[in-house]
């Protein structure tokens, strides 16, 4: 990987640091405090993949690509899925290796995966392709090498999510200086399109980490009462403005 470009080095750099830090501190868990509805936002998207999927992920190979440290690794790997983490950090890899030894790592860039074709039955990224310089090319490597399809869990781009960017509320960069790619229902059916995939799934919501919420607020509230009415709030919420929600779960199967 010598002959990276600036941004994946920035990139790289900024995670490395993210996740030694992680380790000097002895944290083993990644960002967000645990409580009903923290783990409940942290998981939603994947819990919805899986409601999509028209078949169990027990005993498939996936990779979970952008891993970080295997916090998706883990979801599916408890789920019955041989999982491999791969992430252009070492450090993440190491945090992989450290916290979670019954999952496999590998360092490798997204844009270039260093496996065969059709090398894993599945292929999961959940908020990591708007990290990459070239988003499609991650998007054409997970189907190169997903034998079944692939998924991927990122930010939507419609005219909330505009105005939220324009307000400051929502980020157009991030920390270590990459572009915050964001998806439209029209280029992901484009894309498609270009794919030839037709049998793919769209689904979108609000949800978000607020982290003073997630920090100060959740673990205060951590009883099935509050956890109940945050149920009815969110799924209500979801219901009548879930079609132009800051994320967006993609669900795409190969005949």
């Amino acid at each position: 990987m010598s002959d990276m470009s600036k941004q994946k080095r920035l990139q790289k750099k900024f995670a490395d640091n993210v996740f030694k830090s992680y380790f000097l501190k002895g944290k083993k868990e990644g960002p967000y405090v645990g409580s009903l509805i923290g783990n409940f936002i942290e998981n939603y998207a994947l819990d919805e993949v899986i409601r999509l999927l028209p078949f169990s992920i027990k005993n498939l190979k996936i990779l979970s690509m952008c891993g970080g440290d295997g916090s998706e690794g883990e979801y599916l790997y408890k789920l019955g899925a041989d999982v491999t983490v791969s992430d252009l950090s070492p450090e993440a890899i190491k945090a992989v290796k450290r916290g979670r030894p019954f999952l496999k790592g590998v360092v490798a860039d997204s844009e270039n995966l260093p496996f065969k074709d059709a090398s894993f039955d599945l292929v999961l990224v959940r908020h990591g392709l708007h990290h990459l310089e070239h988003p499609y090319k991650g998007i054409y490597e997970m189907n190169r090498i997903g034998k079944k399809g692939f998924v991927f869990i990122e930010a939507q781009r419609n005219f909330i999510t505009k105005i939220l960017i324009k307000l400051k509320i929502a980020l157009e960069y991030e920390a270590p200086g990459n572009y915050v790619y964001r998806f439209t229902r029209g280029e992901i059916n484009q894309l498609m399109k270009r794919l030839k995939i037709k049998n793919f799934k769209v689904m979108s919501s609000w949800n978000y980490h607020i982290d003073f919420l997630t920090e100060h607020v959740y673990p205060r509230l951590n009883n099935n009462f509050f956890f109940s009415i945050f149920l009815l709030l969110f799924y209500f919420f979801n219901f009548l403005f879930g079609y132009f929600g800051n994320s967006i779960v993609v669900v795409a199967l190969k005949d």
